[in-house]
């Protein structure tokens, strides 16, 4: 007996008592005063130096502001694509990712999204010499082919509203330039993406892509996602995002990176000025 109760004690002396309680993003962000921001390269949003490394874009001067306003180190780090965000939340791969928003619905359900920076439409853009379309029910046919990214809203939003057309997707590490070259080149008819990606696109190419209408497919608020179940971090980053519209920081970023308004929307004061 007195060998049966000692193996016994040893078998579970091997595990501890309690688990020990996993660190959370925000307690690891006090800790090492280091904010770890996740992103992804789409210009004019996030800029790589393909030399330098520098990482520059309306994203980074954000996390400008983030890092003075909160006192903390920025370490950046680079996803490996689109729909990673869950697993790498996870691994704690970073606390944070930049100039995110529910671009895939079912993400909702796992991640959280801080309150917005501002509003971003996105439209259905063809080549610029393309004549055939001009509302979008035109576009929901088996004649019509969508490029789209796997894990971002040319995806989504092709599956649901456009149930009746071809879709070809990319895979999640595309340079999303490809999204819109296989529309110039004929691989696609239709990309669902925003202005801001457009602009920068028609700066270098000699045949562009136009939107069909001026109505947006939908329109995405645009700020800082992280994992589900850090109540703490989200109110930290939130009380950041209000910090940097109650003192006008936004709208000169968005002006910087984006000189055409309609590229964006602004976020609508929860105030008025008494006259």
């Amino acid at each position: 007996m007195k060998i049966f109760l000692t193996l016994l004690f040893l078998v579970f002396s091997a595990f501890p008592a309690v688990a020990e309680e996993k660190e959370s993003a925000y307690d690891r962000v006090m800790r090492t005063n280091t904010l770890k921001v996740g992103y992804f390269v789409w210009p004019p949003y996030i800029i790589k130096d393909p030399n330098t490394d520098a990482i520059s874009g309306l994203g980074a001067d954000f996390i400008d502001i983030v890092a003075k306003l909160l006192d903390v180190k920025i370490e950046w780090i680079e996803m490996t694509g689109l729909g990673t965000q869950i697993e790498g939340f996870k691994q704690g791969r970073y606390d944070v990712i930049i100039n995110d928003g529910p671009y895939v619905f079912s993400a909702i359900k796992f991640i959280n999204f801080s309150d917005p920076l501002l509003y971003a439409p996105v439209y259905a853009y063809v080549r610029s010499d393309d004549k055939r379309f001009s509302s979008p029910e035109q576009l929901n046919s088996p004649e019509v082919t969508f490029v789209g990214l796997d894990g971002d809203l040319s995806v989504d939003l092709a599956r649901r509203i456009f149930t009746k057309a071809r879709l070809d997707t990319l895979p999640a590490s595309t340079d999303p330039g490809m999204l819109m070259t296989n529309v110039v080149t004929k691989k696609g008819d239709v990309v669902i993406i925003d202005p801001g990606s457009i602009v920068t696109f028609n700066k270098n190419n000699n045949l562009g892509l136009t939107a069909i209408t001026s109505t947006p497919i939908a329109v995405y608020p645009l700020g800082f996602s992280m994992i589900k179940d850090d109540s703490k971090l989200l109110t930290m980053i939130n009380g950041v995002v209000a910090a940097m519209h109650n003192t006008n920081a936004v709208e000169p970023i968005l002006k910087k990176w984006f000189p055409e308004k309609d590229s964006y929307f602004l976020v609508a004061k929860p105030y008025e000025i008494s006259k």
